[in-house]
């Protein structure tokens, strides 16, 4: 008989043990989101402790993650997100790459970009500003710094490797603070709203935008500032550009009356064809090949500047144009493009700026 409540007895201990540590198993997983495997590791080395196991695993993560990182290097690292935010005159945009789609649609990937974007927010947010605008170009070296709450985006990715077993880079990041005479408008595409920060999307592609209007309603520049964001990431342009007072004269004649445009039309074409009559023909010859030149390399030029960029929601009308009918003026602008090169931006600019 004893027997027999004895093994009753140690039989429902260990039944009773068994869905202790269950529960626990359970709790540590849900905290730390490590492996079934980890988390039972640090349960066996602290069965009384989860506080501990808990803080064990993270020095685990730091510690096997940077040797992880050594053995990976070498590995791609295209896929990822680009993460956008913009609100209360804060403007903030992540690159953030890892080795292949599957983990850059994993929930956990994207609160991890989350996190990298908070502590980007933050970091701008309290910085000082001495003028409208305050920009920040972060590199990868720069991010490792940024604190996100408790830990350093260095450590952050570290725990990143132990989790997702890839090579996982916090590549660059922008960031923008303007004062209240200046807006700020941000898209990802495909967009994916974040999980938690409010403002804040994920896509594959990221633009942000700064810009300021003289007399344009508040609804209709926050809609404005959204398509043109979008115009940029589906034509990529390469800087701004700069409109001369003939580009606004063209604009404010072109939204005058269309019967008094057509009349100013044909006087031009009447004046230009005596013009071209009392010219010698050797002389129009050479100045016709001129202006054929001259007009090529302008509109390769424009393609690749924004103003003069045909609006993609209205190819009738210019990016400028839009932007002068509506009070407008673009400030700066930022495109990520998740993958590709910054070097490589970095020269299409510089050279678009130039006139190349």
């Amino acid at each position: 008989m004893f027997g027999v409540i004895s093994r009753r007895f140690f039989h429902s201990s260990k039944v009773y043990m068994s869905a202790g540590r269950s529960s626990a198993l359970g709790k540590l997983r849900k905290s730390t989101g490590y492996s079934v495997a980890n988390c039972k590791k640090a349960l066996e080395m602290f069965p009384d402790d989860v506080s501990k196991a808990e803080e064990w695993l993270h020095a685990q993560a730091k510690q096997e993650g940077w040797a992880k990182w050594a053995k990976i290097q070498s590995r791609s690292a295209s896929q990822g997100l680009v993460g956008v935010f913009s609100k209360d005159k804060i403007g903030v945009m992540v690159e953030v790459n890892c080795e292949t789609d599957f983990v850059a649609k994993n929930a956990e990937f994207q609160q991890f970009v989350e996190n990298i974007m908070s502590g980007c927010v933050n970091r701008i947010s309290n910085s000082s500003t001495t003028g409208d605008i305050t920009k920040s170009l972060l590199d990868e070296t720069q991010l490792s710094e940024v604190k996100c709450d408790s830990a350093t985006v260095s450590e952050l990715v570290s725990s990143a490797l132990y989790k997702f077993n890839e090579k996982t880079v916090v590549k660059r990041a922008v960031c923008y603070k303007v004062k209240d005479n200046l807006h700020l408008s941000s898209l990802s595409h495909p967009s994916t709203p974040c999980p938690t920060l409010s403002g804040g999307s994920l896509g594959k592609y990221g633009t942000l935008l700064v810009y300021k209007d003289s007399k344009t309603s508040e609804e209709n520049v926050e809609n404005l500032g959204l398509n043109i964001c979008q115009h940029i990431i589906g034509m990529n342009p390469s800087s701004i550009g700069e409109l001369t007072e003939k580009d606004i004269a063209n604009f404010t004649k072109k939204s005058n009356s269309e019967e008094n445009e057509v009349e100013a039309t044909a006087e031009r074409q009447e004046v230009e064809k005596v013009e071209d009559a009392e010219k010698p023909v050797d002389e129009a010859e050479q100045e016709t090949e001129e202006q054929d030149t001259v007009s090529s390399n302008l509109k390769d030029t424009e393609e690749t500047r924004l103003l003069f960029q045909p609006f993609l929601l209205d190819p009738n009308t210019s990016i400028g144009e839009a932007m002068f009918k509506n009070g407008l003026e673009i400030v700066d602008f930022e495109r990520f493009e998740c993958g590709e090169s910054p070097a490589e931006n970095a020269e299409a600019k510089q050279a678009s700026s130039a006139g190349i």
